[in-house]
């Protein structure tokens, strides 16, 4: 992708330590933003998904990352624009093509 102003993180959370009785450890718990790949991030205002059971979702943002990522529904990532966050949600789905070296978000 040529134009890629922004930058995909993800959020990656460590479960805690545990002692030898296995009891959870304090303060060993830790939630970290990863960063993936460039990505172009545009607000989304037109597409619509139709799940199975008929209700509709149209999802706040569209990510295009300049790779392939290998995140799924669910998890929780976020644009950045500089230092500040443009974009926040969690991915309803992903899309990757199979000739282009690109993958596409809607979050």
């Amino acid at each position: 992708m040529i134009f890629s102003p922004h930058i995909l993180q993800v959020k990656v959370i460590t479960k805690p330590k545990k002692d030898e009785f296995g009891r959870p450890i304090p303060n060993t718990c830790r939630e970290d933003w990863e960063t993936v790949c460039g990505c172009r991030c545009d607000d989304n205002t037109t597409k619509e998904f139709t799940s199975d059971n008929g209700s509709v979702f149209r999802p706040n943002y569209h990510v295009v990352c300049e790779k392939k990522v290998s995140l799924k529904a669910g998890d929780e990532v976020r644009c950045l624009d500089g230092e500040t966050v443009r974009a926040c949600g969690t991915i309803y789905t992903v899309k990757s093509t199979n000739y282009f070296n690109y993958s596409e978000l809607w979050m």
